[in-house]
C-alpha cells in the first residue's frame, strides 16, 4: 500500500512568505519605538524627588558697627534690665576691695549681656586685673597715679583696678566711689563691644590725639562711659539699695578739674551732668556724646 506523499513546497509560495516576512519586521520596530516613546501618566517613585528641607531664617551673627553718632545703640533706645547684683561686705585691704570689684563685674556683665544682644550686638565678659599696682601692658606704659586711678585696655579687654591706687586716693572707704569708677571703666568696654571705641579712636589718631579735635573726640568716649555707668546704677539699685546708687551716680561730680590743653574728661559738671543722663533716662539714646554740641563735651 502506498503512503500518500506530502506535498512539495512551491517557489512562488517561498517567495511570498519570504516577502511577508521582510515587510513584518520593520514594521514590529516601529510598533516597539511607538510604545517606547510613549509618555507614561503617573510619577515613578524610584525617580521621585525629596522636598528640599525648609530652613528658618536664621539670625545674622552679632558684630561690632564702627559707627558714632548713628550708631544703632544710640538711635533705639536699650534699657538694661534689673541685674541683681551679690555685692560682698565692703572693705578697704586688697584682697576684699578685690573682691568686690569682682562681683561688680559680675553684675554689669549680667545687666549689659542682655542689653547689647537686644541689638545684635556682641558680647563677651571683660578681663579684671585687681592687682595692687599697676603695670605696663598691651596698651603701652601704665598711666601714672596723677593721671589715672584705673583704666582700661581695649587691646585685652581688660579693666584695670589697681587696689592700692583706688584705697589711697581713688576712693578711699567710699564703697560708692569705688563703684562709680568700676561702672565707667566698664561703660569704655560695651564701647569696645560694639565698635564705638574703635570708631572714635580712628577719629583721635586722624587728627592727633592731643589736638583740640583729638581731645573732643576722647572727652565725647569718656562722657559717655558716665552715661552709661548711670544706666547700669539705676538699673540695679533695686539689689545695691538706692543710696548706694545715688552715692555712686553723684561722685562724678568730684572729678579732678582738667588744664584746657590736656582736657581728655571732661569738666566736673559735665561729667556729673552725663552720669545724670543715664541714671534718670536708663536708655541709651541718653548716652549719645558723639551727637552733642562742643560746649556739652567740654
Amino acid at each position: 500500500m502506498r503512503t500518500p506523499e506530502e506535498p512539495k513546497n512551491s517557489p512562488i509560495i517561498l517567495v511570498g512568505v519570504f516577502a511577508l516576512i521582510v515587510l513584518c519586521v520593520p514594521a514590529l520596530g516601529l510598533v516597539t519605538q511607538l510604545d517606547t516613546n510613549r509618555r507614561v501618566a503617573g510619577r515613578p517613585v524610584a525617580a521621585a524627588q525629596a522636598p528640599a528641607p525648609s530652613r528658618a531664617a536664621e539670625q545674622p551673627r552679632p558684630r561690632a558697627v564702627h559707627r558714632l553718632a548713628d550708631h544703632p545703640l544710640l538711635t533705639t533706645p536699650v534699657r538694661l534690665s534689673g541685674a541683681t547684683c551679690a555685692l560682698p561686705a565692703f572693705g578697704v585691704s586688697d584682697a576684699q576691695l578685690a573682691a568686690y570689684y569682682q562681683a561688680g563685674v559680675a553684675c554689669l556683665d549680667e545687666a549689659w549681656r542682655s542689653a547689647l544682644g537686644q541689638g545684635n550686638l556682641p558680647f563677651e565678659p571683660p578681663v579684671l586685673d585687681a592687682s595692687p599696682d599697676l603695670e605696663d601692658g598691651p596698651c603701652g606704659v601704665a598711666p601714672g597715679q596723677s593721671e589715672a586711678v584705673a583704666y582700661y585696655c581695649g587691646r585685652n579687654r581688660t579693666i584695670y583696678m589697681p587696689t592700692a591706687r583706688l584705697r589711697g586716693n581713688g576712693g578711699g572707704d567710699r564703697p560708692g566711689t569705688h563703684l562709680a569708677t568700676l561702672a565707667h571703666e566698664y561703660g569704655h568696654h560695651v564701647q569696645a563691644l560694639t565698635g564705638l571705641l574703635r570708631a572714635a579712636d580712628g577719629k583721635i589718631a586722624d587728627a592727633g590725639e592731643n589736638t583740640p579735635a583729638g581731645l573732643e573726640m576722647s572727652r565725647r568716649l569718656e562722657l559717655q562711659a558716665n552715661c552709661f555707668a548711670g544706666m547700669f546704677l539705676t538699673a540695679t539699685s533695686g539689689s545695691i539699695g538706692a543710696e548706694l546708687a545715688q552715692e555712686a551716680a553723684g561722685d562724678f561730680q568730684y572729678a579732678v578739674e582738667e588744664p584746657a590743653d590736656k582736657n581728655a574728661h571732661g569738666s566736673p559738671g559735665n561729667q556729673a551732668e552725663w552720669a545724670s543722663y543715664g541714671f534718670t533716662s536708663g536708655v541709651t539714646t541718653s548716652c549719645n556724646s558723639f551727637a552733642a554740641s562742643a560746649e556739652a563735651v567740654a
